[in-house]
């Protein structure tokens, strides 16, 4: 299978690392389907949507990632998945609640 014919899933599209993943899948010529909270902010997405194949290839999607099962629809039938989403917790101050708590948001979450 050649990468024109590649789906794959980019989670936390937005974010500085994962933009750059994106970009380079599309000049690869891979489908991307991209997770972001909110696909219809053009602060979080303007950048995306102007990347060179992104109007033919590029599928901006909702997606939380503290809600359980909520990536199983969107990569199903991919060839690949890039797990980029983090989530980013500022109101622990101890270390040992913050840590667990990002542990179960990335297990269950996602």
């Amino acid at each position: 299978i050649n990468a024109a014919e590649k789906v794959v899933c980019v989670t936390g599209a937005s974010g500085y690392v994962a933009s750059w993943l994106v970009k380079l899948l599309l000049q690869r010529g891979y489908t991307v389907k991209a997770t972001v909270r909110d696909p219809n902010d053009p602060k979080k997405t303007q950048h995306l949507l102007a990347l060179e194949g992104a109007k033919e290839r590029l599928h901006l999607l909702k997606a939380d990632l503290l809600e359980e099962g909520c990536f199983d629809s969107i990569v199903d039938g991919c060839h690949g998945v890039f797990h980029t989403a983090s989530p980013v917790i500022f109101s622990a101050t101890d270390p040992q609640v913050y840590h667990p708590s990002v542990f179960i948001f990335c297990l269950f979450g996602s």
